[in-house]
């Protein structure tokens, strides 16, 4: 025979039971929720810490490259009345710059050493010879190297040309090194202050990936090439181009969040690295919070069945029939009798009635939220969606006439890699593709408007234009040659595969809009346009960019069009002037 349980016990259950669970996922969720908000802050504080060091590096050369080039041309300048004028000038100005000991001025084919300028009370007497692997034709930054007796202080080596009226003398240099003991302070300053306050959790390394700003000057000249960021990244990153990437990692069997971010002048970049028990420290509170809140829940379960066990029955009954018609759907209200109880049961009766009026509310905005998201559903494109949120009365078939510029890339000989590689290993490559390439395009404000097979096409000027979208379009497309080439050192490594892709981007008029039925309809464009830019990469090489007249003179002045000349593309009847876009 089952053993009957008091009603209280029942309460209690029946309360444990359902408010319990809830609470626990809801105490998951927000524990999750609050650890995805955490990484993104993290992130964004790692990517804010580089850009304000790389900001920092930046504005140093800049000053280097004016105070050096300032002093170039008062050493050589002949409007001044003697040598002693030039070289006390010279020196207040070296004195003024105060991030140099000395400068020396080189000149001629074996780039001779013909007199150094010193601070007072500087000893040294400059290098016997200009460092051969510095670029002369401009301002220029070379190796950071240690000056000085002793573990020695650490210097950038920097040249500049000397501008003689106004024209740059193509066998007249000064040489300094430059004093990086400020931006070391300044790295440190970062490093020390919150989130981070840890000297070492900011480094910048260069492009060999040895060390040459760090807190502690003695790993100064260090590899970094075992360090976790960058063995979590795919491939060598080029430091000669913009970049910023965030990324998990581990070293010496910690976890870390850190971010990287170049300085494309001098091919340096700067690690910023927190570890995930100072990114998630406040977690730990939340989960005591979530834990002391289910032991309240089941404290006041408890109480409520004990208390009210005896009293319920009757009430229960009215709330059972009130609770019966809320579930048929006619939210209606508690007895008024029940609801006016100053007790628990009266607490419930209320709360009845506020569950009833909220599932009222809830039902009326979940059908709206369901019109919304059955609509939104015929678009694929995130931008799309945004406009159609903004202007519901886009949602109607048709469109307008508009200016773009389109892009189709295509990877070469996928046929042969079709046949050569399992199907699985396609998807994976091609998954890994079209997801970089969507981040470039939406990154340089273009839209993805389908894919085509191995095949992306990608519009910049819908749903909105901007006066820069051609040269945005050669962007992109310049940025996904150059991710393909990192992407292909992974493919080849994990699957003996490289891609190759073959663009072709041309300008013009086209019809932007809703195309399909009213069940199912796309944003995209249609018009002569798009076939030309699909010829345009149907004729063109592997890893070639080739771009029409009417995009080179959108896209405004660029020396790295060269003319191809003119073709005549598949079913048009007049030739097409054809560029290409370097590397």
């Amino acid at each position: 025979m089952p053993v009957r349980a008091t009603l209280g016990v029942q309460i209690v259950g029946l309360l444990v039971a359902v408010s319990v669970p809830l609470l626990a996922l809801l105490g998951v969720v927000a524990l999750d929720r609050n650890r995805q908000a955490l990484t993104v802050d993290a992130q964004q504080a790692n990517r804010l810490l580089g850009e304000l060091t790389a900001s920092a590096i930046a504005h140093e050369l800049d000053g280097a490259r004016t105070s050096l080039s300032t002093i170039g041309e008062v050493l050589v300048s002949n409007t001044l009345p003697s040598d002693e004028a030039r070289f006390a000038l010279a020196g207040a100005q070296l004195k003024a710059w105060n991030r140099s000991r000395l400068v020396t001025l080189y000149g001629g084919p074996t780039r001779a050493r013909l007199g150094s300028l010193h601070l007072p009370g500087d000893t040294s007497t400059g290098p016997p010879t200009l460092p051969a692997e510095l670029d002369m034709s401009h301002f220029a930054a070379g190796r950071v190297v240690r000056a000085g007796a002793g573990p020695g202080r650490p210097v950038l080596q920097v040249s500049a040309p000397v501008r003689v009226g106004g024209e740059t003398e193509p066998h007249l240099w000064v040489y300094a090194e430059l004093e990086l003991e400020g931006l070391s302070e300044r790295v440190r300053a970062l490093a020390e202050a919150p989130p981070l306050r840890d000297a070492g959790a900011i480094m910048v390394v260069d492009q060999s990936l040895e060390l040459v700003l760090a807190a502690d000057r003695s790993r100064l000249g260090n590899s970094m090439r075992d360090h976790g960021l960058f063995t979590a990244v795919t491939g060598h990153p080029d430091f000669r181009h913009p970049l910023t990437l965030s990324s998990d990692f581990t070293d010496r069997g910690e976890a870390w969040l850190g971010a990287l971010v170049t300085v494309p002048e001098p091919a340096w970049a700067v690690i910023v690295q927190q570890p995930h028990a100072l990114a998630y420290q406040t977690l730990g509170a939340l989960q005591a919070a979530v834990l002391g809140t289910l032991a309240l829940a089941v404290v006041l379960c408890v109480l409520a069945g004990v208390i009210g066990a005896r009293r319920l029955v009757r009430p229960l009954r009215r709330l059972v029939d009130a609770a019966r018609a809320i579930g048929q759907r006619r939210f209606t209200r508690a007895d008024p009798a029940v609801s006016q109880r100053p007790d628990e049961v009266g607490d419930l009766a209320r709360a009845v009635d506020d569950m009833s009026a909220q599932l009222e509310t809830s039902e009326r905005s979940l059908v709206q939220e369901t019109k919304v998201r059955a609509a939104l559903s015929r678009y694929l494109a995130d931008d799309v969606v945004e406009l159609v949120v903004a202007d519901p009365s886009r949602l109607k078939l048709g469109g307008e006439q508009r200016l773009v510029t389109v892009l189709f890339a295509d990877v070469v000989g996928f046929t042969r890699l079709s046949e050569a590689l399992p199907p699985q290993t396609i998807v994976a490559v091609l998954n890994e593709l079209f997801t970089f390439a969507t981040e470039i395009v939406r990154q340089q404000g273009g839209i993805v408007d389908k894919f085509i097979g191995d095949c992306v096409m990608a519009v910049w000027g819908v749903p909105e234009s901007g006066p820069d979208d051609a040269k945005r379009a050669l962007e992109a497309a310049e940025a996904l040659r150059r991710w393909a080439e990192v992407g292909n050192r992974r493919w080849s490594r994990l699957y003996g595969v490289e891609v190759h892709l073959a663009m072709g981007l041309h300008t013009g008029l086209v019809v932007a809009g809703n195309v399909g039925s009213e069940q199912r309809m796309d944003y995209t464009v249609i018009g002569d346009t798009v076939n030309v830019a699909a010829r345009l990469e149907s004729v063109a090489a592997p890893d070639q960019i080739l771009v029409s007249e009417e995009t080179r003179v959108a896209a405004g002045p660029s020396s790295r069009l060269d003319a191809v000349g003119e073709r005549l593309l598949r079913g048009r009847t007049r030739p097409t002037t054809v560029y290409e876009l370097r590397p």
